[in-house]
């Protein structure tokens, strides 16, 4: 019977655990694509409102002056994607080193004894 039990407790210990683990990836993921969203988003709002400075969309006939633009934009943006990469980064490094648990909706019934008579 004790068997039984060990067993039993065993196999809750590594469904917590496998539990954990999903949970945790499901974090780094949710986090990791949060973060890319921020960064795409807010280029593409400052390619949509100031484009036109380097002649965003334009394919031939750059001015001078649209061509130094580009070049100051593509600089930007590098740096831009490079901190956000290595924020990121940082930030899943560190979610790494915890343990945790992800607290999924739940129901909770409340069943309420019937009263004779009814």
């Amino acid at each position: 019977m004790e068997s039984m039990k060990q067993r039993f407790e065993a196999g809750k210990r590594l469904h917590n655990e496998k539990f954990a683990d999903s949970s945790k990836k499901r974090l780094i993921t949710n986090v990791e694509k949060k973060f890319k969203t921020t960064m795409i988003g807010s280029l593409a709002s400052f390619e949509k409102e100031f484009g036109w400075l380097w002649g965003h969309g334009e394919r031939d006939g750059l001015t001078d002056e649209q061509m130094d633009m580009l070049e100051k934009w593509q600089l930007v943006r590098s740096e831009v994607l490079n901190n956000g990469n290595n924020q990121a980064r940082a930030c899943l490094d560190e979610i790494s080193q915890y343990t945790m648990t992800w607290d999924r909706f739940t129901t909770k019934l409340i069943v309420k004894p019937q009263e004779s008579g009814e």
